[in-house]
């Protein structure tokens, strides 16, 4: 699976263990729409390392946080192609 499709799983899961309404998501939504709050952001990005076998945040030196999934699954697809 692709770190797109992997995120946007992802997120579906966290949000359907709450009961949350699911809001379409594509490759340009914003983080912030995605649904989740900065403690559910957490969540898929411990959640994502398990799935994907990386951690692009381990060594802190991303010069901004991505704002779209779209740039969070670039994020995930460049640090796999570096380890």
């Amino acid at each position: 699976m692709q770190p797109y499709e992997t995120i946007a799983d992802t997120i579906r899961t966290i949000l359907a263990e709450r009961d949350d309404p699911i809001p379409a998501l594509k490759p340009e939504t914003p983080i912030t729409a995605s649904g989740l709050d900065s403690l559910d952001v957490a969540s898929l990005v411990v959640r994502l390392e398990e799935r994907l076998g990386t951690d692009p945040f381990k060594n802190g030196a991303l010069s901004r946080f991505p704002q779209t999934l779209g740039e969070l699954a670039e994020l995930y697809a460049q640090d796999r192609r570096l380890a």
